[in-house]
């Protein structure tokens, strides 16, 4: 599949629309760059190029597996879309980016605290804009360091994630920023 990446300081992440509009390309992948797309253009043009190239048809591509996982009684998910009602009340790790679009997926819900990558804040604070959203609904929220762990994955968050801002819903429960988000999940899960 033909891919490219947006630059965060571009557009605000999640908001297609916002990406269209303003957006400039920081990355390709090498199907994508055989139709034209490559670094710095914008994503407009970029739209234009990928709409009108022949479509590349494998047919030997599998579908992705996501994954949950428990690391030290965490749920690590990839995306906050794997969460489920069961997942109401955990302590969860996701690889989703904190953007206003992960707020109606982690409310659907409840976890007692949830993480999100901060996608390197990004235009307009586009990559912690679910920190208030979710406040104002009374689930703890923080997030990590884009420099500090993987997009897409939950384990990575917990794991080396250092916690880059917290809604204060999470910091009544003690969760700060500069800490790593592996020592803030222990601490709210002890105080459960």
């Amino acid at each position: 599949m033909a891919m490219a990446a947006v630059a965060t300081a571009s557009a605000r992440v999640g908001d297609a629309a916002d990406m269209v509009k303003r957006g400039i390309i920081s990355r390709a992948n090498k199907l994508a760059a055989a139709c034209g797309v490559e670094d710095g253009q914008t994503v407009a043009y970029a739209v234009e190029l990928l709409k009108s190239a022949a479509w590349p048809h494998d047919t030997n591509m599998e579908a992705p597996v996501e994954r949950r996982t428990f690391v030290h009684g965490v749920l690590c998910i990839g995306s906050i879309s794997l969460g489920t009602p069961e997942d109401a009340g955990l302590v969860v790790a996701s690889g989703s980016h904190g953007g206003a679009t992960a707020a109606p997926m982690a409310r659907a819900f409840r976890p007692r605290l949830v993480f999100f990558n901060d996608a390197g804040f990004g235009a307009d604070r586009a990559g912690v804009a679910s920190l208030p959203i979710l406040d104002a609904n009374g689930i703890a929220t923080a997030t990590v360091a884009a420099e500090s762990a993987c997009i897409g994955d939950g384990k990575s968050t917990l794991t080396q994630g250092i916690i880059s801002a917290v809604n204060e819903t999470a910091h009544r429960l003690g969760v700060r920023v500069g800490e790593t988000a592996l020592s803030a999940a222990q601490t709210v899960a002890g105080k459960g």
